[in-house]
């Protein structure tokens, strides 16, 4: 993995990958680029049998603080796409939660400072998550007028749908406790570098798991838990379309540029 990117940095480390999200002046947010450049990662990992597992982590002060706005407002609200486009692209924008959740390898998620709608999304999908006493996290689709689609069937699965409900239906704000109270958060740890000691300890306790093995185990729980993966993620993505089309999408995402509070902000 030679490979150069723009947003992340990659790692090798003893047959794992190491991916760090890497535009911490925006708290990582996840642009069209990033999502791209992770999904060409995560593909030639998945094909990779001397890889035993994946790890995903923030630069700087930030895990990941969800989607690129900017991305959203000049794609959906600058230009005029219509209903189908939108579909189509809220489920390709799904893609990298599926293969993440479906990867055959392990997945590993070392959260610090804040992991917000998309950044929520990619923890909900890890096998394993760590969290220092800074993680924070919210599903805030609701709050620029949008709905955490292609995230809900993955953050379903893991949490259950009471759970999801509460989480998804306030956009409610969590810390790393409530998150392992949850279940969304495996492991809390003190600091990022107290991350960095646990992701040492779970490579040295995994060692004795045959990476072919491991594989075929995850391909097992993936078939378990996403049987009906495909017939949720397209009635989502036509609920995302439906919001992104709407009223309140125009106006959240102006003023988020605007830096004001929407409209219904406290009504």
């Amino acid at each position: 993995m030679k490979t150069q990117y723009e947003t992340i940095l990659v790692n090798n480390h003893d047959r794992w990958v190491r991916l760090i999200l890497n535009r911490p002046d925006v708290k990582n947010a996840l642009s069209e680029k990033m999502t791209t450049e992770l999904l060409s990662v995560l593909e030639n990992v998945k094909e990779d049998k001397n890889i035993r597992g994946v790890s995903i982590e923030g630069s700087g002060d930030a895990f990941c603080a969800g989607a690129d706005l900017k991305d959203f407002r000049r794609n959906f609200v600058l230009q005029t796409p219509d209903f189908d486009q939108v579909r189509t692209m809220n489920l390709e924008a799904g893609k990298l939660f599926k293969i993440l959740s479906q990867l055959p390898k392990i997945v590993v998620a070392l959260v610090h400072g804040p992991a917000f709608a998309g950044g929520l999304g990619m923890v909900a999908c890890a096998d394993i998550v760590a969290v220092t006493k800074e993680a924070r996290f919210s599903l805030s689709e609701t709050a620029i007028g949008l709905t955490p689609a292609q995230i809900s069937p993955f953050l379903i699965k893991r949490l259950g749908l009471r759970v999801a409900s509460k989480l998804m239906l306030t956009g409610m704000e969590f810390n790393a406790t409530e998150a392992l109270e949850f279940g969304l958060a495996d492991n809390l740890v003190e600091n990022k570098d107290a991350l960095e000691d646990f992701f040492i300890s779970f490579d040295k306790a995994t060692k004795k798991c045959a990476p072919m093995a491991t594989a075929a185990t995850k391909e097992i729980l993936s078939y378990s838990r996403d049987s009906s993966l495909e017939e949720l993620s397209e009635f989502a993505s036509g609920k995302f379309a439906e919001c992104m089309l709407g009223e309140e999408a125009k106006e959240g995402l102006a003023a988020f540029a605007e830096k004001r509070k929407p409209y219904w902000y406290g009504a």
